[in-house]
């Protein structure tokens, strides 16, 4: 889809709903909110609320909000609590059966308990993105990922666990309904939205998935990191290999062994970053980071990595459900390879309903901006694509 010109509306909205510094505010969380302990959380079902409070200050659109707490499980099947919001319209319903229900996956906004979607800083950037869903009408749950925010480690772009988190939320949301589902993520979010696409008919088989939009997804995580070295954001391909240490503590020593102590360093520090911290910690190459002087793209293709790669590389499992992929051609954080590959595999892997839209905007804007631009630009389309799943659903 060639754009010939971006109007300065369009280039307004992007920076509200995106990267708006801190349109509303929250109140402050108890600790114990997201750490204390649940008890007897095994005995709970996949997608069960096991606590919950309101957050009257993100009551936007006419809605009400609430900070929840949810069961999930690991990939090894271990009860884990996830964290999230539930926004839901007060206003009646105006379609035929019940309300739909959109599982929102946030981008990345770093590893740290304290960048999670329903923190403080991540509340900036999500409460703005759910404003186009909220308004027209549909119910909405976030997911802040398995171990982000709440106990146990994060498996940053993880698919199993991912999946997991945006298809419990979804039950968290849908459970008492049966109301028709749509999966929806960009960039880091879309990873998880096209894992949970792929997951959907096995993992979680009584929720009703009408459909699932997946923009700008780093699918393929080697690629992602390729893309990545040497870039102002070279610092968030650790977040990749940090999240494989603590998926497999097992092989946490086989994995560190593959760096020198700068890199060791290098992982360490970035345990605790959020966006702006990756950003500052400055360019690198993987290469001076390793301790045999390889990239780390080649690392993820042999003996140690290559294994915990294959296992997070989305495309290789067909959804069954109806999928739109959206990207930008000129996208630097995200480069347009990893939705046309991912159209390859699915089609190869048996897909038959994918929609896929580039977006091109020519020279008009300079091209860190062209990732998030991509995500504003699209909503009107998205939004009519979602229309039309949930009406036949």
């Amino acid at each position: 889809m060639k754009l010939p010109r971006v109007t300065f509306a369009s280039f307004a909205l992007a920076g509200a709903l995106v990267t708006s510094a801190a349109p509303v505010s929250a109140a402050p969380v108890a600790a114990d909110f997201y750490g204390a302990p649940v008890a007897d959380l095994e005995a709970y079902a996949p997608g069960s609320i096991v606590r919950r409070e309101p957050v009257p200050q993100l009551d936007v659109l006419g809605s009400h909000t609430e900070r929840i707490l949810y069961r999930s499980a690991d990939p090894r099947d271990r009860a884990v609590a996830v964290s999230g919001l539930l926004v839901t319209p007060i206003r009646a319903w105006p379609g035929l059966g019940p309300r739909p229900v959109i599982a929102y996956a946030p981008g990345s906004y770093g590893v740290a308990d304290r960048c999670s979607g329903s923190s403080q800083q991540g509340l900036a950037t999500t409460m703005p993105a759910l404003l186009p869903l909220l308004a027209q009408g549909y119910q909405v749950v976030t997911t802040d990922y398995q171990g982000l925010g709440t106990p146990g480690e994060y498996e940053f772009l993880g698919r199993t666990a991912s999946a997991r988190a945006v298809l419990d939320a979804a039950r968290a949301a849908a459970r008492e309904t049966d109301a028709p589902v749509v999966l929806y993520g960009y960039s880091a979010g879309g990873v998880a939205s096209a894992a949970a696409a792929e997951l959907a008919s096995t993992y979680a088989p009584d929720l009703s998935v009408v459909g699932a939009f997946v923009g700008a997804a780093p699918a393929d995580p080697v690629v992602r990191v390729d893309g990545q070295d040497g870039s102002a954001w070279a610092a968030t391909m650790l977040y990749t290999i940090d999240g494989l240490i603590g998926a497999h503590p097992e092989r946490a020593d086989r994995i560190r062994a593959l760096f020198n102590d700068r890199g060791r360093a290098a992982l360490d520090a970035a345990q605790d970053f959020c966006t702006t911290d990756a950003l500052a910690y400055g360019s690198l190459r993987s290469e001076d980071l390793t301790a045999d002087g390889s990239s780390l793209s080649t690392l993820m293709t042999g003996p140690v990595l290559g294994p915990l790669a294959e296992e997070n590389t989305i495309g290789f499992t067909a959804p069954i459900a109806p999928v739109m992929i959206v990207h930008g051609v000129h996208d630097t954080s995200v480069e347009i390879e990893q939705s046309r590959l991912l159209e390859q595999r699915w089609r190869a892997a048996g897909a038959v309903d994918i929609t896929v839209r580039e977006f091109d905007f020519g020279t008009e804007l300079v091209p860190e901006i062209d990732h998030t631009a991509t995500n504003v630009a699209a909503y009107p389309e998205v939004v009519g694509w979602m229309d039309r799943l949930v009406a036949r659903a």
